[in-house]
């Protein structure tokens, strides 16, 4: 009996599937053009343009050394050496440090004011932070210091960074 279903069951599917054509007869396939789904276009909002803060640095020497001639001396001894008036023999000088932040600036800073410092070629800084005359945090939009460097300081260099890390640090320098 399952020989009877199984021969019934392969005639009808050898019927459904449709006999060949005639020998003659040549069949061509057309390809369907493939269409694509499109896609929503996606408008995405104007990019959000932040306003740049402004930090401003000043540094001013608090009694900056006047250009004099140079005195030609004779002197072969100290003894006869002839100090001109209002000479004063300092081995310091003074800077007014001030550092101005924008209204908009609320982020807690840290400042570093550093003496030894070498500008790269592509406009980083290395940084000898065991150098710094100065260490603090800002919490206001005006900070103003007084600082006292020896002559033989060639330059300082301040680098601002923000304590939550959201920028890169603001780096200034000045040469003497």
């Amino acid at each position: 009996m399952n020989k009877l279903y199984m021969s019934v069951l392969l005639s009808a599917l050898l019927t459904a599937c449709g006999g060949g054509g005639s020998a003659g007869e040549t069949v061509s396939v057309t390809p369907q053009p493939v269409v694509e789904e499109q896609q929503p276009e996606i408008i995405l909002p104007d990019p959000i343009v932040t306003q740049l803060v402004v930090t401003e640095f000043i540094l001013a020497e608090t009694s900056p050394l006047e250009a004099r001639a140079v005195l030609e001396s004779s002197a072969q001894t100290s003894g006869d050496i002839s100090v001109p008036d209002g000479f004063s023999l300092n081995s310091e000088r003074s800077f007014n440090l001030k550092i101005i932040r924008s209204d908009d600036d609320d982020q807690a800073a840290y400042l570093s004011l550093c003496s030894d410092y070498q500008e790269n070629s592509d406009g980083s800084y290395n940084i000898n932070y065991d150098s710094c005359l100065l260490r603090t945090s800002l919490n206001e939009a005006v900070f103003e210091t007084v600082i006292t460097v020896t002559n033989d300081t060639e330059g300082l260099v301040a680098a601002l960074w923000f304590v939550d890390g959201s920028r890169n640090p603001i780096i200034k320098d000045w040469r003497f």
